[in-house]
């Protein structure tokens, strides 16, 4: 069969080019100043913070959170209460007695604002997303530990720096109230800082090593419990004359927190923790050795072949 001239004239027909064509939709490019490192970081210690008080989150997550801090600031407000109404009245309790008091409710509050920290970015497989960007792996691991160390301090530190001022204020003189007692606030914020970063490493570490937050939560709390149990089983076995007993209170958060600011605050004159023969510098390096090694465990976890 014949082919028409016009076949004929235009001979085989070239094979195709490649083509293609990019369209950028919806996206803009960003223009503005890279902030660095130090702005990511700060970046997720606020979500961090916000995420564990349960900012943005439904009135349940906000419960919890708000009742404790209710349960902390209670007591200042008695104290301060009575003491404007009844100026003769002594003081309610000791600066040692009031961390000791509040023990209880910061160990609750750890147990609730730490998993939420680290549990929900490895349930939710967002870690890779973080370590994507500016941040590396020990920056996210230091943003957790300031995030739980500033919101531990709003248990642990403001409440009792509002004891101290309320108690000055009362006084006939204020200012000089406040220049006398300037030693306190000291030990204050001594006592604050380092029992937040304290109970906040231990709640940290635990909750490195789970993804779910209700298996945290309740590992945080029995673990409290059981080294007390321990602690305590050890120190009515053990002889008064006997070395280890003097570092079996390390065993026990509720002791060691205690017995530091008995320490702190007494200087060993009259404390209950006086038959133990620590002083605070013992106590606070025993606490400062948990918060490193606890840093350092999380490190190993996090951080394994970066």
């Amino acid at each position: 069969m014949a082919l028409p001239d016009f076949a004929q004239q235009a001979g085989p027909t070239p094979a195709p080019s490649r083509y293609g064509e990019i369209y950028d939709r919806g996206y803009k490019h960003y223009e503005g100043p890279r902030l660095g490192r130090v702005q990511a970081l700060w970046a997720l210690v606020r979500y961090s913070m916000k995420r564990a008080l349960g900012i943005k989150k439904g009135v349940g997550a906000k419960i919890i959170p708000i009742l404790l801090y209710v349960a902390v600031v209670l007591p200042v407000i008695i104290d301060v209460g009575i003491r404007a109404f009844l100026p003769e009245a002594s003081a309610f309790a000791t600066y040692d007695d009031f961390f000791a008091f509040i023990f209880i409710i910061e160990g609750i509050f750890v147990a609730t604002v730490a998993p939420e920290m680290l549990c929900g970015d490895r349930q939710e497989n967002v870690l890779a997303l973080y370590f994507s960007r500016a941040i590396t792996r020990a920056d996210y691991l230091l943003a957790k530990l300031v995030a739980t160390a500033i919101l531990t301090l709003t248990v642990s530190l403001i409440p009792a720096v509002i004891l101290w001022l309320g108690r000055q204020l009362l006084e006939d003189g204020p200012l000089g109230a406040m220049r006398d007692n300037l030693d306190d606030l000291g030990r204050i914020l001594a006592a604050g800082v380092l029992i937040a970063s304290y109970l906040g490493a231990i709640g940290l570490l635990i909750s490195s090593f789970t993804g779910r937050k209700s298996i945290a939560v309740a590992i945080i709390v029995l673990g409290f419990m059981i080294a007390e149990a321990l602690a305590g089983s050890l120190l009515f076995a053990l002889d008064l004359d006997n070395g280890i007993r003097r570092f079996v209170v390390f065993l026990s958060p509720s002791n060691t927190v205690g017995g530091f600011a008995d320490e702190l605050f007494h200087g060993g004159t009259g404390g209950p923790s006086d038959e133990l023969g620590l002083s605070a510098w013992v106590y606070a390096g025993g606490m400062v050795a948990v918060v490193l090694i606890c840093g350092a465990v999380m490190y190993w976890r996090y951080v394994p072949d970066e």
